[in-house]
């Protein structure tokens, strides 16, 4: 059965590009266009990791990515942003790793595999 990760990314080219390159690496994708979106479909099903970007309309990632700790998600998160590192500095602990905009593709899936494997 293939690893399921849940993107939330409310840019539509980097929400497709990312689902191209999950897929391209065997997972199998859920896309989500915000951090409310994120909040409800993480609740309602299995996902082995979440990428999320930090700033989307409705509810940022940090805040979602806080609210699915606080409810007891284990699930790892990683973030991607066009943010500097200056000013995310009080939500960077919140991510098992942040990845800037834009981001080598390649590094990201290998850091994934690491994670949760293929």
């Amino acid at each position: 059965m293939a690893k399921r990760i849940l993107i939330a990314e409310d840019d539509l080219g980097s929400r497709e590009l990312l689902t191209i390159h999950a897929k391209s690496h065997g997972y199998e994708v859920v896309a989500v266009t915000d951090g409310v979106d994120l909040l409800t479909t993480s609740a309602s099903e299995r996902f082995d990791l979440i990428i999320t970007d930090l700033k989307m309309k409705n509810l940022d990632g940090a805040s979602a990515t806080e609210v699915m700790k606080m409810q007891g998600s284990m699930v790892p998160v990683i973030a991607l942003t066009a943010l500097s590192p200056r000013d995310i500095h009080l939500v960077k602990d919140k991510f098992n790793k942040i990845y800037y905009k834009p981001c080598d593709y390649r590094d990201l899936f290998e850091y994934i595999e690491t994670l949760i494997g293929k």
